[in-house]
């Protein structure tokens, strides 16, 4: 293992790489889509969840907010105020040119910094922090990261996460498109890749390399735990949110794909 800002650093890069393919492949059709007043980009189960809370007047932050189209889905949905949190410009610029697609400038701010890095000046300044799918998986220090999240949220307010579920990890496809068990649901050491991060086209490309990490479902939960904070809610999702070994969705004797949780901070 290295420190942690080699990790971070390394994704970085590797996802500023990847950020023109996505643009081509969406990009111009979001420019229009974000501009419908029902517009939202989040997945049913998420849209459900956060349906839990009252979003209605809330301040709300998303950590590796990618191109924005969540959190913009978020205020469509009732929120007053959107910080998104993203290490590589190149998706900060595209939410940036979202966001100006729906004039949404006075109510969203998208901010480039490595998550471990977030200024103090947004310490307790939000009712609810969203991060959405494969966002733990990025994190070497998974502790850390939650003290982050802690520190962003309000006395009271909460931390909604979607995510690939940790089990889903175990699992790699071979040429022929079948997932199969292939890792330790306890590996350590992280996966190390050089074959690009399009989760759209699933086209493989030479990348700088990125890392990921194993993070079981214990490691979750006891990292908001660990802070105090207490889980509201949690959902598994048996299909494909991820775009991630997605015939499994389709096996009869299928993992757990997914999962929606809420952790509230203490007041």
């Amino acid at each position: 293992m290295q420190d942690r800002k080699f990790y971070t650093e390394a994704n970085r890069i590797s996802w500023n790489e990847a950020a023109p393919r996505h643009e081509e492949k969406n990009q111009q059709r979001l420019l229009q889509d974000v501009t419908q007043s029902d517009f939202n980009a989040l997945e049913p189960e998420l849209t459900e969840t956060l349906s839990c809370l009252d979003l209605q007047g809330k301040r709300v932050a998303q950590i590796c907010c990618n191109n924005a189209k969540d959190l913009l889905s978020v205020i469509k949905m009732g929120a007053s105020y959107g910080l998104g949190v993203d290490a590589a410009s190149a998706f900060i610029d595209q939410g940036n040119q979202l966001i100006k697609a729906t004039h949404y400038q006075d109510r969203m701010e998208l901010l480039v910094s490595d998550v471990y890095d977030i200024p103090n000046q947004y310490k307790e300044q939000f009712d609810i922090v969203l991060t959405t799918v494969g966002v733990m998986s990025w994190m070497p220090d998974l502790s850390a990261f939650f003290k982050v999240i802690h520190s962003l949220i309000k006395p009271g307010g909460y931390y909604v996460a979607e995510e690939m579920h940790p089990f889903l990890l175990m699992y790699e496809t071979d040429d022929q498109g079948v997932s199969r068990p292939l890792y330790s649901y306890f590996k350590q050491d992280p996966w190390k890749d050089t074959d690009g991060l399009d989760y759209f086209g699933h086209v493989n490309y030479e990348s700088s390399p990125s890392y990921s990490f194993q993070h079981k479902m214990d490691d979750i939960l006891m990292a908001g735990i660990n802070l105090d904070m207490n889980l509201k809610y949690i959902r598994e999702i048996d299909r494909d949110i991820s775009n991630f070994c997605m015939d499994l969705e389709h096996q009869e004797a299928k993992p757990p794909l997914g999962f929606n949780m809420i952790m509230q901070k203490s007041e």
